[in-house]
């Protein structure tokens, strides 16, 4: 039976009843509180903003690690793979939900209404992500702070004699020595003034002064004692007693490089897990607090204010990429970094988990599923190449991911050079690279505070740039889904006032002595498993409820000469980027351990605290549909009510959030240009409904010939054909 049928439609007949009690202005009538929506202003304030957004702290410190430890230039092939096959159509879909209904990610799911929850989850998503984000860049910038105090001195993680640093404490340049000494086939002593104990008579020890190993004069301690006994005695005691060696030279168990204390024992005041939490530190809590700040500063005027931001954070980085490089290829030893970067192996290819690895980075460095790329192309121009826009953001990613990684790689190579040691020994990633391991760099370069300065600064300008997006994603969200009441005036400043207050106070435990494990728990739990959820959802119910046909007639509205590709990103979006992304599912709950930080592995209660997060991040999906379906008014059967919600809202439609807003003299209602409610949210119809039983056109929606998905069909009952 088909929907066009009016005399069967109870649907079609309460929405006429609907119309007719609706309040219609009277001509002439003066539109008092109109409020239109904000747009970018140019294309560069849009690519620059999705790149800010896509470009982020992950590049940095994620990637260059990936791809290192999947085989080096054999992990860029299935990376490109991904990205051409899930990233830029994902993205590229994104972008056209939220530039066809110009609206964010909880209004645009009107195609769907049952759905709605999606976009909820996608608020919650960026929210919590937003929390430990901004918590980084809250310690990038207390790094920061120190690396421009100390430009007429010294770095203060360079030095193991300050007050947080404890006996495991070792120089960078001793670790350095110490390799190099067993390599050498001597025993390095830390009780004989740091000597490399050698045969032969050729020993050496580290003068204290400048951190350099000489000879001391005839090979003799300041008593006059020959290094050489010492030797042999060590020699003696290797073969005999491995526990007297190591008292007789001195050993460190489990040295510590002064950064490392610096971050762990002054910065963070590590606790020893979450039943130490402790207070929070005002030094973290000012920096947290300042970090909030700035990006109410960014987004004080909405999109206008945050266009011109982006500007600074979209390009800067680059600059500064491109100093370090330049810098980085000036070190000794960075060509071994490079080849390691770069050379691939290319057996690799064949573990699925280089292949499930690379899934990953494309689909959390373009943050497809955050719903931050439908907000920022919600204020896009109608008639916006999307498609365009999309290819380079993504392919701009990609190529920032692979230079980043270069400049990273050189130096480790730098640094695989200076201790010594191989570059699998060298390599971390995520805050180890960031706050321990390029920190440990920068004192042995000249000038270290500049290099410093340049780094963290750079860290600093990519974490506000995906910041700037993630909190302009949360304010259009609740404006767009309450615009009668929060799109007037100066309200959406408000909002953007209470939504950073409100971060900036969950973000709290963070700066706590175990803030570091909260944030590990977020990161591992709310913005990982539940994303997949949401994507792969999220592309089934586009394409799959609301219709791929649909939605391409959507997209030919606004770039007609899509036209020509209709069928390849229907069979993209339909098939296969749904059964990539089950698969990366598959991949990661297979792989899922247990949380650890460092050497503390996560009580079992912490990982069931963070498996409530995550799913109290996809609840709104269920949980959404249930209340629509409950409440929605009329007298049909469960059957009926649901397929009525996966029908298109008879608001939604072509740049529907940028409709004029005007108050109604009678009712009070909000009235869009066609003297049709924005908010009334009962009964959702296609055009062809309205266009049928009402005469009335759906605000120049074009959803297609036919109105119905396959899937709509199917359970609608009528069949396939029907």
């Amino acid at each position: 039976m088909s929907l066009s049928k009016k005399q069967s439609d109870p649907i079609a007949d309460d929405f006429e009843m609907n119309l007719a009690e609706q309040p219609v202005p009277e001509e002439g009538e003066s539109k008092d509180k109109e409020q239109t929506r904000d747009s970018w202003g140019g294309k560069a304030e849009f690519l620059f903003s999705c790149l800010s957004y896509a470009v982020g702290l992950g590049n940095v410190w994620r990637f260059p690690y990936l791809c290192y430890k999947n085989g080096g230039g054999a992990f860029l092939l299935p990376f490109i793979c991904m990205l051409v096959t899930v990233g830029i159509p994902l993205l590229y879909m994104e972008t056209c939900f939220g530039q066809y209904s110009a609206t964010g990610p909880i209004t645009v799911w009107k195609a769907s209404p049952l759905f709605t929850g999606i976009g909820w989850s996608m608020i919650i998503i960026t929210f919590c992500g937003s929390i430990y984000y901004n918590m980084l860049i809250a310690w990038t910038m207390f790094y920061f702070w120190q690396s421009i105090s100390s430009v007429t001195g010294d770095l203060p993680w360079t030095t193991c004699s300050s007050s947080w640093n404890t006996g495991d404490c070792v120089h960078i340049r001793t670790l350095s020595e110490r390799n190099r000494c067993r390599r050498q086939g001597g025993f390095f002593a830390f009780a004989l003034n740091h000597s490399c104990l050698l045969p032969n008579n050729a020993s050496w020890v580290m003068e204290s002064s400048d951190g350099a190993m000489r000879p001391f004069p005839g090979n003799d301690t300041p008593d006059g004692t020959a290094l050489s006994t010492f030797y042999d005695e060590a020699a003696t005691l290797n073969s005999t007693n491995t526990s007297l060696l190591h008292n007789f030279l001195g050993s460190v168990p489990a040295p510590k490089t002064s950064s490392d204390e610096y971050f762990h024992n002054f910065v963070l005041s590590i606790s020893n897990g979450f039943h130490e939490m402790g207070l929070p530190k005002w030094e973290l809590v000012l920096c947290l607090l300042a970090s909030w700040i700035v990006v109410i500063l960014c987004l004080i005027r909405g999109v206008k204010s945050a266009g011109k931001a982006v500007y600074f954070t979209g390009l800067f980085p680059y600059l500064v990429l491109t100093i370090l490089l330049i810098r980085g290829l000036t070190l000794e030893g960075s060509s071994k970094g490079l080849e390691y970067f770069f050379i691939p192996n290319w057996d690799r290819l064949a573990d699925a988990k280089v292949w499930g690895d690379a899934a990953m980075q494309v689909f959390f460095s373009l943050a497809s599923g955050w719903g931050g790329i439908i907000a920022l192309s919600s204020y896009n121009k109608f008639h916006n190449n999307a498609l365009l826009d999309s290819l380079l953001v993504s392919l701009g990613d990609g190529a920032t991911s692979i230079y980043a990684g270069m400049t990273v790689f050189c130096v480790l190579g730098y640094m695989s050079h200076v201790m010594s040691v191989p570059i699998d020994e060298v390599a971390k990633d995520g805050a180890g690279l960031a706050f321990i391991l390029y920190p440990d760099i920068v004192t042995s370069m000249p000038v270290s505070p500049l290099w410093a300065a340049l780094f963290f600064g750079m860290l600093l300008t990519l974490g506000f740039g995906t910041m700037i997006a993630n909190v302009n994603t949360l304010v259009t969200s609740v404006c767009d889904n309450w615009s009668r009441h929060l799109s007037i005036g100066k309200r959406p400043f408000i909002v953007l006032c209470a939504i950073c207050l409100l971060a900036f106070v969950c973000g709290l435990p963070c700066t706590t002595r175990g803030g570091m494990f909260v944030l590990q728990l977020l990161d591992n739990y709310s913005c990982t498993y539940s994303v997949l959820v949401v994507g792969f959802l999220e592309l089934v119910v586009i394409t799959w409820v609301y219709g791929a046909d649909n939605f391409l007639d959507n997209i030919e509205e606004m770039n007609p000469f899509i036209r020509k590709s209709r069928t390849f990103w229907k069979i993209v979006w339909q098939f296969f980027s749904p059964l990539v992304l089950i698969s990366v599912a598959i991949f990661t709950f297979t792989s899922i351990k247990p949380s650890k930080y460092g050497l503390y592995e996560f009580p079992p209660s912490a990982d069931i605290a963070g498996w409530v997060i995550s799913m109290l991040v996809v609840m709104p999906m269920p949980g959404v549909a249930i209340y629509k379906v409950v409440t929605l008014k009329g007298n049909m059967s469960l059957k009926q009510k649901i397929h009525s919600l996966m029908l298109p809202h008879r608001s939604w439609g072509r740049e529907m959030g940028k409709k004029v807003r005007r108050r109604s003299r009678v009712g009070n209602e909000d009235m869009n240009g066609d003297g049709l409610p924005f908010e009334t949210s009962q009964q959702p119809l296609t055009s062809s409904v309205l266009q049928s039983v009402s005469g009335v056109s759906n605000n120049g929606a074009n959803i297609g010939a036919s109105t119905d998905s396959r899937f709509l069909r199917i359970l609608r009952g009528g069949g396939v054909n029907a």
